[in-house]
């Protein structure tokens, strides 16, 4: 399994949205464009440089078609999924509690959303 070395949780959340944009072999002024965000402003993001709102990670999701949660957690390479939900969650020890308060926010909002698609 792949070791993690801590990074800022802006950080992560700009090096998955460079790995999604680049599975989808879009470059990153078209992205910024499709999201109405200016070439320059949108590279601050996706180096961690700058922070991100969360309506904004929540347009990025749609544009992937993906989860918010999936921006949050540095991605690992392992054959077993359950190791990478152990990773993920031993991670959420290395967050302060501010920022893991606005990741359970997140993870309720996802969560009540899918129970409200699902009735």
């Amino acid at each position: 399994m792949k070791k993690y070395t801590y990074k800022g949780l802006q950080q992560i959340v700009g090096l998955n949205i460079v790995e999604l944009r680049k599975k989808q072999n879009m470059l990153q002024k078209d992205l910024a464009r499709r999201l109405g965000m200016k070439t320059r402003d949108f590279s601050l993001i996706e180096s961690g440089s700058s922070d991100i709102s969360i309506s904004m990670l929540e347009k990025i999701a749609i544009v992937f078609k993906v989860p918010v949660e999936v921006f949050l957690f540095p991605h690992t390479i392992s054959k077993n999924s359950n190791d990478i939900f152990i990773t993920k969650a031993k991670l959420l020890d290395t967050i302060n509690k501010q920022k893991l308060d606005v990741i359970f926010n997140l993870l309720d909002i996802f969560i009540d959303s899918r129970i409200v698609q699902h009735h």
